[in-house]
């Protein structure tokens, strides 16, 4: 049984070979084929890919996660922002969050301070009246809260692009500071740029 699948996989492998053609050595090694004409060409690209290589470590190193981002500022509004080091942005989204559940608990509060005198009234005009009175902070108090909620939401959306635009300043400055250097060691020999 072994025999038969070792025979039907070779079989299979030596059809895909033919159907490609004949594997071509001199074409699988030719270095022109990347835009390399000489052997410097070639150890140039080499060290410009090593040095791409140690900006992108670099880069991870100081960028930061959108995800871990979105998962803080879910948590607490202002927070991804704060992390992405934009401070204004994360105050404000702190102060807004804070100002619209403040007065959403004001309101509700006030709410049911009417309800237990409503609750306790014995008489039907104080009863309406109590009830009004309980009913008008309820509704203030639902839209303070539509409103935090929205603010939360937006908050979380913000914090990608956030993210995102702190990511990219990361990279460019990375990039900065690495070619900021004007005197650098290359295969070719010492370069010095002004």
């Amino acid at each position: 049984m072994k025999k038969l699948i070792l025979a039907l996989i070779s079989l299979l492998m030596l059809s895909a070979l033919t159907a490609q053609g004949s594997f071509n050595i001199e074409e699988f090694t030719n270095p022109e084929k990347y835009g390399w004409k000489t052997w410097e060409d070639r150890m140039n690209y080499r060290y410009d890919l090593s040095e791409r290589q140690k900006l992108l470590q670099i880069y991870e190193i100081e960028a930061q996660s959108i995800s871990g981002n979105v998962f803080k500022s879910s948590v607490f509004p202002g927070w991804g922002q704060f992390n992405a080091k934009y401070y204004t942005k994360g105050q404000v989204f702190l102060a807004i969050e804070l100002a619209m559940l403040g007065a959403s608990y004001f309101f509700y509060d006030k709410s049911r301070d009417n309800y237990e005198k409503y609750r306790n009234a014995t008489q039907i005009d104080e009863m309406n009246a109590y009830y009004h009175d309980a009913l008008v902070p309820y509704q203030y108090s639902v839209v303070f809260l539509t409103f935090a909620s929205v603010v939360w939401i937006y908050n979380v959306f913000d914090v990608v692009q956030t993210t995102e635009k702190y990511n990219a300043e990361v990279w460019q400055n990375t990039v900065r500071r690495h070619y900021k250097t004007p005197v650098q060691v290359t295969p070719n020999g010492i370069e010095v740029k002004f």
